[in-house]
């Protein structure tokens, strides 16, 4: 398809001039083809400056876009971009109904209208001001997996994925899945499984991350402080691909734990007195540390306890 080779020439020569006869040759089309996809890219959020006896430079997207995403990634990845989606998760599972997917796979949406988290809670997705983004992972048959440990582990890595672009934001871990920063929920995450009904095994795991970037009007009716990481302007694209190059680095060993101590230092909570609802109730005390396992470990004022799953509900700071 010629738009595609059109990008993938602008992406290999990103900032530089390409004259419009340089272009059309290498594409075997007319100058005036040339011009029509480039006012198409140009409408599907592509910044392409043009300048007389200079020809047309390429600056970069303000959209989510396959070849850019997988320019930036250290391994190949079934890639889909949509600009508006209900849900990158709901999505997901849709797919996993139809066919079973054999290769790990990434669904990015630059909005979503029916964004979910944990506990069916919505999550606030506007158009072109953060990421909202799922990873498919197939599960064979015989594979152990954790999904707490991989929850902890994704959040580790979207915290460093992020720092390539922030280096100067002091992003914190909400244990066990939310991000950060200046008191304020930034980012979550959701991890989910799709499960074969007749070896009641996972076919695969579904991992959402959502991150408001430079969100600023938030709905009144959120349930807790949320913010936005900044103003500046970051290649969404990369930001992306960054983080899921992260992600990919921790995955295949995510079971031995070792990223927990990073986990610790970027934790909130720790030293903090915390309220957590568990399935068990309504849980208070002050949490010192987390274990191998990602388990929060509260002590209530007699003992210590390692706590698997729940939600943080108060912290006082």
């Amino acid at each position: 398809m010629k738009k595609e080779q059109l990008l993938s020439l602008f992406i290999e020569h990103k900032n530089e001039w390409l004259s419009g006869n340089e272009l059309a040759d290498k594409l075997s089309i007319s100058r005036t083809m040339i011009w029509k996809i480039i006012r198409n890219l140009k409408a599907s959020g592509h910044q392409i400056e043009s300048k007389k006896n200079s020809g047309y430079k390429y600056l970069g997207s303000n959209s989510f876009n396959r070849l850019l995403i997988q320019k930036h990634l250290n391994v190949p990845f079934e890639i889909e971009t949509f600009n508006e989606i209900d849900s990158t998760n709901t999505y997901a599972k849709k797919i996993l109904g139809q066919s079973k997917l054999k290769n790990p796979t990434i669904i990015v949406a630059d909005k979503q209208t029916a964004g979910y988290g944990r506990r069916g809670r919505d999550f606030y997705s506007p158009k072109d001001t953060g990421i909202y983004m799922t990873l498919i992972l197939p599960i064979k048959d015989n594979e152990i997996f954790d999904g707490g440990m991989l929850t902890t582990m994704t959040a580790v890595a979207v915290v460093n994925g992020l720092k390539i672009s922030y280096p100067d934001v002091d992003f914190k871990l909400k244990w066990v899945n939310d991000i950060y920063v200046n008191n304020k929920k930034v980012a979550g995450i959701l991890t989910e499984s799709v499960m074969n009904v007749e070896l009641m095994h996972p076919l695969a795991l579904i991992i959402g991350i959502g991150i408001n970037l430079n969100t600023k009007d938030f709905p009144d009716n959120m349930d807790r402080p949320v913010g936005s990481i900044g103003d500046q302007k970051v290649d969404k694209n990369k930001v992306a691909a960054d983080i899921i190059n992260e992600f990919i680095q921790l995955y295949p060993n995510y079971l031995d734990g070792k990223f927990i101590e990073e986990y610790r230092q970027l934790s909130m909570l720790i030293g903090k007195k915390v309220k957590i609802q568990t399935h068990r109730g309504l849980i208070s005390g002050k949490v010192t540390d987390f274990d191998q396992h990602g388990r929060l470990i509260l002590f209530d004022g007699n003992k210590h306890q390692a706590i698997m799953t729940g939600e943080v509900i108060k912290v006082n700071f």
